[in-house]
């Protein structure tokens, strides 16, 4: 089986579903051949940097603007309109992505953004190809935009997204709930000790892992100063991803702080940080949340992205996997009532597990090669 894996590199979560569901078809054997593919390779610059820099910086410095946006589009009354007008703009500016289908003549498409499953939906419906196209939503709950008339199968991470597609249309029979895809490295949860004596760490301290995403964004700074409220002792480890600004205040930050801190940037072993961890501190996007569940991690979401974030922390929530502080300056007392009362957390732990799909990739791989 040929396969193409596609996606769009807005913020890193589109791109790590796809890595997963890539490595997952590669390892099927010899019989499947799986590419990756970046679905705006053959995109102009300025659509590429709308749908990356510009998307960032709209949800940055404008987040109402953007939440108005997400929200008007995902209306019944305009969510046809908005649709008609989204695929007229991505048939135009799709045309590389069309080309490179038509090259390869895959067997199975399998998109973890909108943008290519609409662009590959139109392509299967001029009859230009006969793959299978799977959608695969990477948040808990959908928005107008997956819809695409020519999606075979949509891969969903919970049962609320799978009602939800329903009742804008979608068959039921084309609709599987099996998570949204990770890596396998956090299918599984190592050794504490020893890797926290490898990571330098103090494997009896409560640890406190604060995420911002790859990008390195959202209100980091101002929630590690506000653990200097936290009595007692724990240890905190800050990822600040690609954003060198946000490690130098860190750096500085580390002085003022009573617990003691290790800051990182941009890494390949968040699966490592998540095992030596007690519980995590981060925005609620898709993929991070995901492999929070698979490590059977806490999770305290802040600073959600109004729209598809600001759901995924409403629906964790609700399923006793996480619980979502609206304001920062709630955090330390929180986290104080977390330690005080310990199977309060270990509720949190088996909510976690029990809502965990860890095989995600490997389930929807093997959707994909279903004839």
């Amino acid at each position: 089986m040929k396969a193409v894996v596609t996606y769009v590199p807005a913020g890193s979560g589109h791109q790590r579903a796809a890595e997963a569901i890539h490595q997952a078809l590669t390892e099927q054997g010899d019989s499947t051949r799986p590419t990756l593919l970046d679905a705006l390779d053959g995109a102009d610059a300025g659509y590429r940097w709308a749908f990356t820099r510009g998307y960032l910086n709209l949800i940055d410095r404008n987040p109402l603007v953007w939440s108005l946006l997400y929200h008007l589009t995902d209306l019944s009354l305009l969510s046809r309109a908005v649709q008609l007008l989204h695929r007229l703009n991505n048939r135009w500016h799709g045309r590389g992505l069309e080309k490179i289908l038509l090259d390869e003549r895959p067997d199975a498409v399998v998109a973890t953004h909108f943008f290519p499953a609409e662009v590959a939906s139109h392509l299967k419906s001029r009859g230009g190809c006969s793959f299978r196209l799977i959608t695969v939503i990477t948040d808990y709950l959908p928005h107008a935009l997956w819809i695409a008339p020519g999606v075979d199968a949509y891969a969903v991470a919970s049962p609320q997204s799978r009602e939800a597609l329903i009742r804008r249309g979608v068959p039921p029979e084309r609709i599987h709930v099996l998570g949204i895809p990770i890596h396998p490295r956090f299918a599984g949860r190592a050794d504490r000790i020893p890797l926290a004596h490898q990571l330098g760490l103090d494997p009896e301290r409560f640890t406190l892992l604060i995420g911002s995403g790859g990008a390195g964004t959202g209100p980091v700074t101002s929630i590690v100063a506000s653990l200097d409220a936290v009595r007692q002792p724990i240890q905190i480890l800050v990822v600040a991803g690609k954003n060198a600004a946000l490690f130098e205040s860190l750096e500085k930050l580390r002085a003022r702080i009573r617990h003691p801190i290790k800051v990182y940037g941009f890494i390949d072993n968040m699966d490592e940080l998540m095992d030596v961890s007690d519980l995590i501190i981060t925005k609620p996007g898709g993929l991070t949340c995901a492999e929070a569940l698979a490590k059977g991690l806490p999770l305290f979401l802040t600073a959600p992205i109004p729209g598809q974030e600001s759901r995924n922390a409403r629906l964790l929530e609700e399923m006793g996997t996480a619980v979502w502080i609206r304001r920062i300056k709630e955090i330390p007392q929180r986290l104080s009532g977390f330690l005080e009362t310990p199977q309060r957390l270990e509720r949190l732990r088996q909510k976690a597990r029990e809502a965990a799909r860890p095989q995600a990739a490997l389930e929807i791989a093997r959707l994909a090669s279903r004839s």
